[in-house]
């Protein structure tokens, strides 16, 4: 590979351009459904939102990513101070844009910042100290999954004014976050398996680091089986129709792409494979449905 491509590669994962991805397409889904727009502003603001988080936590997490093979990991050795100073230009940057635009944003960005602060440093107060959301058991995973909600559903719904379009309204956007919560932590899980030796040398309580691989793999096929009752539940109680109950792709995809992989062992391009594997599933959803309705076909169906 040549330096160009190389250094770009390395960029891609420094910035994990991966998780921006997923998160801006995944914000215009839901998004659209609950409010009837495409929030393309606010899908890129929280894209922002999650290349700051991946920034900041890429500085602080470099024995890990050592210890791991994580690419690009070199390029940051020694340079936390530059990379802290372009932290600090997005931030400021994108708050100024934000208070101009979406200034009813500006209380759920500072939660996520400082959720992502918590990660990267110790200021989580707990018995024992102060510690990261990394390095309390169960949080490190939850809390990520809390940011998605927070940039993937709070954000667009907040702009439109918590005016929902979707039929079955609030009940249905709590049921759709549970389904998105489950689902999104065999993510987190699944990229935990392939950081089990760096978060072992880490002490980061990890499912793998904790509980194996073994166990680590029978809470991701039980969350994957509990993500899609949750949606088949929706559905058949009439808070959620057909449309959204194609969601179910998901996570049957996830099951049959990670398993053989399992097996032999998962690798980085695996993880970032399935991410972006994630984000087409979504921008799928997103250029059928338009299809779909400028075909005249119905909108939705609903049970009931």
């Amino acid at each position: 590979m040549s330096e160009l491509p190389r250094m770009l590669a390395d960029a891609a994962s420094i910035l994990r351009v991966h998780i921006i991805l997923i998160a801006v397409t995944a914000a215009l889904v839901f998004g659209w459904v609950f409010t009837g727009e495409y929030p393309w502003g606010v899908a890129v603001l929280g894209g922002v939102d999650w290349l700051l988080i991946n920034l900041l936590n890429r500085v602080t997490d470099l024995e890990e990513d050592l210890a791991n093979g994580i690419r690009g990991t070199e390029r940051l050795v020694g340079a936390a101070r530059p990379v802290l100073a372009l932290w600090i230009a997005i931030l400021v940057g994108s708050f100024a844009w934000s208070l101009a635009v979406w200034p009813e944003l500006t209380g759920w960005r500072l939660a996520v910042q400082a959720i992502g602060v918590g990660y990267s440093f110790r200021v989580v107060p707990t018995p024992m100290g102060w510690r990261r959301f990394k390095d309390l058991y169960f949080f490190k995973n939850f809390m990520s999954a809390v940011l998605f909600v927070q940039t993937v559903f709070i954000y667009p719904i907040a702009v439109a004014g918590w005016q929902l379009v979707y039929p079955g309204g609030a009940g249905a956007v709590v049921g759709l976050a549970v389904f998105f919560v489950a689902f999104e932590i065999t993510y987190e899980i699944l990229y935990d398996m392939r950081d089990l030796e760096g978060d072992r040398l880490a002490n980061v309580p990890t499912y793998p680091v904790v509980h194996g691989l073994a166990r680590s793999r029978q809470i991701i096929d039980a969350l994957l089986a509990f993500s899609a009752v949750v949606l088949l539940g929706l559905f058949a109680s009439g808070l959620v129709g057909a449309r959204e109950l194609l969601m179910l792709v998901a996570p049957g995809i996830q099951w049959v792409f990670y398993r053989p992989r399992y097996r032999r062992g998962l690798t980085t391009g695996d993880c970032i494979g399935l991410t972006y594997l994630g984000a087409a599933l979504l921008a799928v959803f997103l250029v059928g449905t338009w299809v779909w309705l400028e075909a005249g076909l119905p909108a939705n169906i609903f049970v009931g």
